[in-house]
């Protein structure tokens, strides 16, 4: 593979991917590679398996170190391998199609790549100030693509979501629409994308807006509508912390108007859950339009607001969307 052959610290790669009933190796630049990830895919545990599950990267700065993964770690220290990181793949889908493990014998010659590609997906895109890695030519190369292919990502869910509140669907049902509608254009999935995004901003305000209501009990609602996503700007980070100067206990949050919410949504709502718990009180989502539902069950971070809510609790409210 000629990730092994231009990238700083690769001494070697393979691509996971899931087929059928198990995961296995799809492509190699060696048996030492195919091996390791074998050790993963028998006890479905390891870095190259946590990438796939969570969809996001996974770095071992030190394997010696690393017990979580048995298997893995037997194998990779056997091989002498110090170092690896797991990079998700993504289809138009948005969720990961495969997973590009690049393994290394020098720890801190894989250090760069590995911080590089934790940023690039920080913020799902390179940075406007560009990388601030100092790897290489091959290096920043491959993060630039890296960088690139996830705003194409960004961009698709973006879309996926409009639909989805267009049509009352769900997000299987808007991708497909959105890949039958690229398909009779004779365009890209992405520029299908964009064309729907920018039909859609021009008909609808897309602006994040933020309804605080009266102290009921020491409980606080929040109401929540437009569409929380790349790019956030300063005034939609300060509406959604306007609620946090509430003298109330519990923070309780209606998101069944936010239309679409990406991860760098997502990001921002679990960012004021930890000042609102730092502060010793509590913040719940007691109502989710269908695109947040899916995104908070999709990574697993429903139960960290509270969401769905128990039936006697939300028996008042509206019910979340499904």
């Amino acid at each position: 593979m000629v990730s092994a052959e231009v990238l700083s610290g690769v001494d070697y790669a393979s691509i996971t991917a899931w087929r059928g009933a198990g995961y296995t190796t799809v492509a190699a630049s060696s048996d030492l590679a195919r091996a390791v990830d074998d050790a993963q895919h028998a006890e479905a545990a390891g870095p190259c398996v946590q990438a796939e599950q969570t969809a996001a990267p996974v770095g071992v700065p030190d394997v010696a170190a690393t017990m979580l993964w048995p298997g893995f770690y037997r194998q990779a220290t056997e091989l002498g391998l110090r170092a690896s990181v797991s990079v998700p793949l993504f289809a138009g889908g948005g969720t990961p199609v495969g997973v590009l493990n690049l393994y290394g014998r020098d720890g801190a010659a894989l250090a760069a790549l590995t911080a590089g590609v934790r940023e690039v997906f920080a913020v799902e895109g390179v940075p406007a100030g560009g990388l601030e890695s100092d790897g290489d030519a091959g290096t920043r190369q491959f993060l630039a693509g890296l960088g690139q292919a996830l705003r194409l990502r960004v961009t698709i869910q973006r879309a996926v979501g409009v639909l989805m509140a267009l049509a009352g669907c769900d997000a299987a049902q808007a991708y497909r629409m959105l890949r039958e509608w690229a398909a009779s254009l004779r365009e890209s999935l992405s520029g299908a994308a964009l064309r729907v995004i920018v039909d859609r901003e021009s008909k609808v305000d897309t602006a994040v807006q933020v309804t605080v209501g009266p102290a009921t009990e020491g409980v606080v609602s929040v109401s929540v509508t437009g569409e929380l996503a790349l790019p956030l700007d300063a005034a939609a980070a300060r509406r959604l912390a306007a609620p946090l100067g509430e003298a109330a206990a519990v923070l309780q949050w209606d998101l069944s108007g936010l239309r679409f919410c990406d991860l760098a949504g997502l990001r921002l709502l679990l960012d004021l859950r930890r000042q609102i718990i730092a502060g010793g009180r509590q913040m719940r989502v007691v109502a989710a339009s269908e695109a947040v539902h899916l995104l908070l069950l999709f990574t697993e971070t429903a139960p960290l607001f509270g969401y769905p809510p128990p039936a006697s609790e939300s028996a008042g409210d509206a019910e979340p969307a499904r």
